[in-house]
């Protein structure tokens, strides 16, 4: 049983900076989303901030949507945009291309996706023209891989590698010299799953100043498939990340609708987890395990918000 939070939670979520690695605001192919209102989502998850994928091909409509509900929501476009955000009681939206985009071997389109607005880019969710994708844990980034990520350090667009194989990980951390953030991965050593990072990917990726965002999905939380993942699955990855590349490197991400809307059994089955408050849970158990007050600031915003202020644009 998850106790009601504690004072300290309820502090936490109402004067901490909250930002999601990855999540999604929950509107389902061909759904028109509802209107917000300012705060609402705040209210409702504890969030200011979050990553959301979205594709090349979607960047209009998305801000088209965007402009709609401007009283709510605001582009990140700026380091400062977050902070901007917080303080008008608006939700950030981080426009993250993870998959389904070609450079063709040119790093030129790269300024445009800028311009457009993405600020973070994948390098691989297969095997691509960049390097290895999760399933070709040898493959090497390319020559042009390097290129990719040089230009994105140039452009001050952030460099993730959530579904890069091992090689083409530790490849890109060596290659940039801002830091590379794995912003929905866990730990290998407690799920062997191909998505998650080995323990020399985690170093590599804290030797960057980079952050890891410990993710919600169900099968990249446990070492095996017999039984659904919980809460303490969870907060069990984030110990592991924190006592492995320490509290500055580690952060958390859903990966998941914010409304816990995908409760198909195989993914996002606890109930806490799935959750509009999945974070003042998480955050109530740490508290209980002894996480200070500044740490919790950090995993449940600051790591992410020092990439961000490093990386994008002031």
């Amino acid at each position: 049983m998850i106790k009601p939070a504690p004072d300290v939670i309820d502090r936490l979520f109402s004067e901490s900076l909250i930002i999601d690695g990855l999540v999604n605001l929950g509107r389902r192919r061909g759904q028109e989303r509802a209107p917000l209102a300012r705060g609402e989502i705040k209210r409702n998850t504890g969030i200011n901030c979050g990553a959301h994928t979205t594709r090349i091909s979607s960047l209009l409509s998305w801000d088209q949507w965007i402009k709609q509900q401007e009283d709510a929501l605001l582009k990140i476009e700026r380091a400062g945009d977050i902070e901007l955000c917080w303080r008008t009681n608006r939700y950030g939206i981080l426009y993250y291309v993870q998959s389904d985009f070609d450079l063709r071997g040119s790093t030129e389109v790269l300024s445009e996706w800028k311009d457009r607005g993405i600020r973070i880019l994948q390098l691989t969710y297969n095997d691509n023209e960049i390097g290895g994708g999760t399933e070709s844990d040898n493959l090497p980034i390319t020559a042009f891989g390097r290129k990719v990520v040089k230009e994105l350090n140039r452009l001050k667009m952030v460099v993730d590698v959530s579904h890069c194989g091992k090689r083409t990980t530790l490849d890109a951390t060596e290659v940039s010299c801002h830091p590379v953030t794995s912003n929905h991965s866990n730990a290998e050593a407690l799920s062997a799953h191909p998505r998650n990072k080995s323990d020399e990917e985690l170093l590599a990726i804290a030797r960057t100043g980079g952050v890891v965002g410990i993710t919600t999905v169900n099968r990249f939380l446990l070492r095996t498939r017999s039984r659904p993942a919980n809460i303490d699955d969870l907060v069990a990855q984030i110990d592991y990340a924190v006592e492995k590349i320490g509290v500055d490197h580690v952060a958390v991400s859903s990966d998941a609708y914010m409304d816990g809307s995908q409760r198909y059994e195989v993914d996002f089955s606890d109930k806490f987890i799935n959750s509009l408050s999945r974070w003042r849970f998480v955050a109530n158990k740490l508290h209980e395990k002894g996480y200070a007050y500044q740490d919790l600031q950090k995993i449940f915003g600051l790591n992410f918000k020092r990439v961000y202020d490093t990386v994008l644009d002031s």
